[in-house]
């Protein structure tokens, strides 16, 4: 072996170690940040299996920052005593709940009916709660879940450009507020959600589960194109899907405990302000805390160390304007 070719072979080895051990540093630092980081989780359904009290000990135990930002799975109920309890933790939301109790009375129709008694009452009223501080914003308002509940009795598939879901846009462009939208990724729903982008530019429109989609390219182009999308990635892990008996339910999930698909990560890396957490306790069965061991093992430490901070926790701060 000449000189020439040792030194470089040597160099090689140098800078691959080099490579590596930066490499290895940067993982180390994930993994460090993403066990400590403070957590916003924007989709944590409250009712009667989880007490006020029950939340606060969680949040602490968890290090949940800020909780909330979706309503009661089902009503009546009511969230005020969390908000009481908590404070500016609870990040307090209107309509889940009358919109569940619309779909119960009316059926799918009755979601679009501005005229309906109950959506005067909670139009005004969501009016007053912006103003007095008391709410931050609308959600979760189920409008595309025709293949994505477990229950076949609360799927349903309808308008989301309507009228009373843009009358609720109005009130939140007025206080500064979100929307948080439960839709799948059909092409029309798509199209309405773009349009009310376009529309209200100035409201933070919140994707619950971002879509449930596999389609990240689809993902890739409604963010660049719309800087008020965002995405929230509950119920994208292995948890909330058991038994994974289809190749729907194959592409929902991204991350676990011990892993992550790869090209979520780099899109989330490539657009870090863009993207949330949370748990999506839609049910007494849902693990919190194995949700939350995914999120900050599997989703945060996995994420470069400039991303992190920004998907557990500013990202909302600044969006849903959280103190």
């Amino acid at each position: 072996m000449s000189a020439k070719y040792f030194k470089q072979i040597v160099f090689f080895w140098i800078v691959s170690g080099l490579g590596f051990a930066t490499l290895t540093h940067a993982q180390n630092a994930s993994k460090e940040l993403a066990e400590k980081v403070p957590i916003a989780d924007v989709h944590r359904h409250v009712q009667r299996w989880i007490s006020p009290e029950q939340l606060k000990q969680q949040m602490q135990e968890q290090n949940i920052g800020w909780s909330g930002a979706v309503g009661a799975p089902f009503g009546p109920w009511d969230p005020a005593p969390y908000a009481q309890l908590l404070g500016k933790k609870y990040i307090a939301t209107a309509g889940q709940v009358e919109l569940s109790g619309i779909y119960a009375q009316h059926g799918a129709s009755g979601l679009t009916d501005i005229n309906l008694d109950t959506y005067k009452s909670l139009l005004q009223r969501s009016e007053k709660l912006f103003a007095d501080g008391r709410i931050k914003g609308f959600g979760e308002l189920i409008l595309n879940n025709q293949t994505s509940n477990p229950m076949v009795s609360f799927r349903r598939k309808v308008d989301i450009d309507s009228a009373p879901i843009e009358a609720m846009f109005k009130i939140a462009a007025k206080h500064k507020g979100f929307v948080q939208i439960h839709s799948e990724d059909d092409a029309d729903s798509v199209d309405q959600l773009k349009t009310l982008a376009t529309k209200y530019p100035d409201v933070a429109i919140i994707l619950s589960h971002c879509l449930l989609t596999g389609n990240i390219e689809l993902v890739k182009t409604l963010l660049t194109q719309h800087p008020n999308l965002y995405c929230e990635m509950s119920a994208r892990s292995k948890s909330h899907y058991p038994n994974v008996d289809n190749e729907r339910i194959r592409t929902r999930v991204i991350y676990g405990e011990d892993f992550a698909k790869a090209e979520w990560l780099k899109l989330i890396d490539a657009l870090p302000t863009r993207f949330m957490v949370g748990t999506d306790t839609y049910n007494p069965n849902v693990n919190f805390e194995q949700n939350i061991a995914e999120i900050r093992q599997g989703l945060l430490a996995r994420l470069q160390p400039a991303s992190i901070e920004l998907v557990a926790y500013k990202n909302a701060v600044r969006v849903m304007r959280l103190e």
